[in-house]
């Protein structure tokens, strides 16, 4: 049985009948859409955020709604509210390729007296960017940490932080989710007790030419390439990080060449390079650290994002609560630190960059904010603007370009 949302929308904001209208993939900001059209960007612009409602893993208060819409004015970068939905713990959060639905990710294990995490699908509006619940699927793993669209937006990959597994459930022609049609398990542990007890899978991200999916495991220290198969997904090369890394996040250069892995636990990054025609991860480039010289406080980081531009990559620190940012050599793909921005910083969830890559936007957890920078064009720095937009407990941000 679906569950309804209630919503809460803002006195300035009219309700209207929600149309099935929709959005661009999680973290990628992609301008190209499905069929090679290019997204209207005189179109309203919205912007997406899940939060934690209960029990935040690293703290922060707890938040009695959970998903968030905003419009994003492109010319000043704020962020006006227009609605909240409320949903069990929606953390992480993407968008079709076609801009048509929103999907989300339940961080639970207690959906519909399973052992379960589960997943949403939203309808858009494209004039008023608002939600409507469309269907809700038990993934028959708990806690899920992250999701992935498949670039025809037919389905839905999630990897199960608890469960140790990665699943894939089909996503019809009117938005929703059918039922898990097949799911890969890991097995295996790392030399942290606490946190690599068992595998656990922590991200999953279709590669840029959307044929291959990669995805982290921290619990076992491995990064793996799958692809989809019959419903379900088939296993096509992986590589290790060091013993006790704590692989969490990743991200692809603009050329796909080459591929990134933050680790959490020691907090850095490691670089491999990639073959995007056969989906083979290669030989260990680099690993860099993510921290300044003679910092001594915990290790953790959360996020890593290439700029639009190709040209920088960013990682966040929920330990040192800063975004370090890397130039990214043409020719080799070696990183090099070019600063950190810590001004206003407060356990970093997750951040990304607008679609112009002009300004970058972090989910401050404890904090309970979203932090804008501006991004330097030709130096990659951050610089704090002063605008903060209040977000209760914000874990992921999406933004949808045009109608």
């Amino acid at each position: 049985m679906d569950e309804k949302p209630v919503n809460s929308v803002l006195p300035e904001v009219s309700r209207r009948r929600v149309l099935a209208v929709g959005a661009l993939g999680v973290a990628s900001l992609v301008f190209p859409v499905a069929g090679g059209r290019a997204a209207d960007t005189s179109a309203p612009m919205f912007v997406y955020v899940g939060s934690y409602t209960k029990n935040p893993p690293g703290g922060g208060g707890n938040n009695p709604v959970g998903l968030s819409v905003f419009r994003f004015d492109p010319g000043t970068g704020a962020l006006a509210p227009v609605q909240q939905v409320q949903s069990a713990n929606p953390s992480f959060v993407a968008l079709d390729p076609s801009r048509r639905f929103l999907y989300v990710i339940n961080e639970i294990d207690d959906y519909a007296g399973q052992k379960s995490g589960s997943a949403e699908a939203y309808a858009i509006d494209p004039n008023t960017g608002m939600i409507k619940l469309l269907n809700r699927q038990s993934l028959n793993s708990p806690i899920p940490a992250h999701l992935a669209v498949n670039p025809t937006g037919h389905r839905l990959v999630i990897a199960n932080y608890i469960g140790g597994d990665f699943v894939v459930l089909p996503i019809e022609d009117d938005g929703r989710l059918g039922p898990v049609s097949g799911r890969v398990k890991d097995t295996g542990s790392g030399p942290n007790e606490k946190r690599q007890e068992a595998p656990h899978p922590h991200s999953v991200v279709f590669d840029p030419g959307g044929h291959f999916i990669a995805a982290a495991d921290l619990g076992i220290d491995k990064v793996q390439i799958f692809r989809l198969s019959d419903g379900g997904l088939a296993r096509v090369s992986e590589a290790a990080v060091a013993p006790g890394a704590g692989p969490r996040h990743i991200a692809f250069d603009s050329g796909g060449k080459r591929l990134y892995v933050v680790n959490e636990l020691n907090a850095t990054v490691t670089s491999f390079s990639y073959d995007p025609a056969t989906g083979q991860i290669g030989k260990e480039l680099q690993t860099v650290s993510t921290e300044p010289a003679g910092y001594n406080g915990p290790h953790s980081t959360a996020e890593i994002v290439v700029h639009p531009s190709g040209k920088f990559l960013y990682a966040s620190n929920r330990g040192h609560n800063s975004i370090v940012c890397y130039r990214i050599d043409p020719s080799t793909g070696l990183l090099s630190v070019i600063g950190f921005a810590a001004q206003g910083v407060n356990f970093p969830r997750n951040f990304t960059t607008d679609p112009s890559g002009k300004w970058l936007y972090v989910a401050n957890q404890k904090g309970d904010t979203i932090l804008q920078f501006e991004i330097n064009p030709d130096t990659g720095e951050l610089k704090p603007t002063g605008q903060v937009t209040p977000s209760m407990t914000p874990v992921a941000i999406v933004f949808r370009t045009g109608g």
